[in-house]
């Protein structure tokens, strides 16, 4: 996408990349390049910084109807057709933002939006997530000048010049998760270098809770299996500090371990649950009902979802275990629970053939070298 506009955009190593914008030459994203990525709508801050407006195209990704809602209480001018949004400079409306639902890349995309605009902006029920803590340090190494007031509300004053930057970006925390769900299921024993462990807060507060095994030392996150029968639990999925629904998959797999029911109740999304399918295909005992079957209130955070016309969304999964997963012939289509079928190949029985593995490579650095290299065998054709 960027090489499209004319900036540059080289790998310089491994992880490693080099921006620059200087070149850039115009502010409208081909539609067969940007339409494959939800997140294309992020480079309409800076088309609208650099050129007062910018041609974005639609995706099929999940709705974007608060970012719309923010660029439109931001001040700018837009409008869409069946493939683009077209957005422009206007005058700079003077309300502040807020989000009804707190939102990861909402929050990311008032920050890019506001930090140009030539007043202070206050973002209320912005995200707590520490990727957005990374966006605002970035920012103001390149001159913005972006501050948290309190953990929901972030507060911007507008800057008219930026520089270049150099930055690290902090290591991925779902990956993470992902080694450490792999150890717990295999009965393994695994270090994970370079986590800061106030990211995974959420997380380990349920391993202890299900009686697995963790410690820090330094930025080392250690996690093994000591033999213990793991406990059952009941769950919420939340935002940000939250336990966060994309986490859920490894947390579901696990849970196919502990001896007893557990409960996990998305309270973000209500669409999230595709794996289940194929883990009960492989001899998992996972149920998916409405919160109100469990005694819970549904909570629905997509604004987007007609309650009226759809009725309750089944979001309670109930897990029963322990139970021992058998081998399987699996395709993975989606990027966000799809790690999760190869732990579970990882963990089953008997050899597995799972097709489309592809697609994680484009989520996880070199997932399947590095689950080689812990022991793993998987065999590539």
């Amino acid at each position: 996408m960027l090489r499209s506009l004319g900036a540059k955009a080289e790998w310089l190593a491994n992880s490693q990349i080099l921006i620059n914008g200087s070149t850039l030459r115009s502010y409208e994203i081909p539609y067969d390049i940007g339409s494959k990525y939800r997140t294309v709508g992020l480079l309409a801050a800076p088309l609208l910084y650099r050129f007062g407006q910018a041609v974005i195209p639609k995706s099929t990704g999940r709705p974007i109807n608060r970012w719309i809602d923010t660029w439109k209480q931001l001040g700018i001018e837009y409008y869409e057709d069946a493939r683009f949004m077209y957005l422009k400079s206007g005058r700079p409306a003077a309300g502040d933002v807020h989000f009804k639902t707190s939102t990861h890349t909402g929050t990311d995309n008032a920050i890019l939006t506001a930090i140009a605009l030539p007043r202070e902006t206050v973002i209320s029920n912005a995200s707590q997530a520490s990727e957005v803590d990374d966006l605002i340090a970035f920012c103001n190494k390149m001159g913005a000048e972006v501050k948290r007031t309190d953990s929901r509300s972030i507060k911007i004053a507008g800057k008219n010049i930026f520089n270049g930057a150099k930055f690290k970006v902090q290591n991925d925390i779902t990956e993470a998760i992902m080694f450490a769900a792999a150890a717990i299921i295999t009965k393994g024993n695994i270090r994970i270098l370079g986590v800061d462990k106030t990211t995974l807060t959420a997380f380990t507060n349920v391993l202890a809770k299900i009686n697995c095994h963790f410690e820090f030392l330094n930025n080392e996150f250690r996690v093994w299996y000591g033999g213990d029968d793991m406990n059952p639990v009941n769950i919420n999925t939340s935002p940000a500090p939250g336990f966060l629904t994309d986490w859920k998959p490894y947390l579901v797999l696990m849970l196919g371990k502990a001896v007893g029911d557990s409960l996990v109740h998305d309270t973000v999304f209500v669409d999230r649950f595709d794996f289940l399918k194929d883990l009960n295909r492989m001899g998992a005992n996972i149920d998916l009902f409405k919160p109100s079957e469990a005694g819970l209130t549904p909570v629905i955070s997509d604004d987007n979802y007609d309650y009226e016309k759809l009725g309750e969304p089944s979001t309670v999964t109930k897990v029963h275990g322990p139970v021992q997963l058998k081998a399987a012939r699996l395709y993975i289509d989606n990027l966000k629970s799809g790690a999760v079928l190869i732990l579970a190949a990882l963990s089953a029985a008997g050899k597995s053939e799972i097709g489309g593995y592809k697609i994680i490579e484009t989520g996880f650095d070199n997932i399947l070298g590095k689950l080689s290299g812990l022991g793993a065998k998987i065999y590539v054709d």
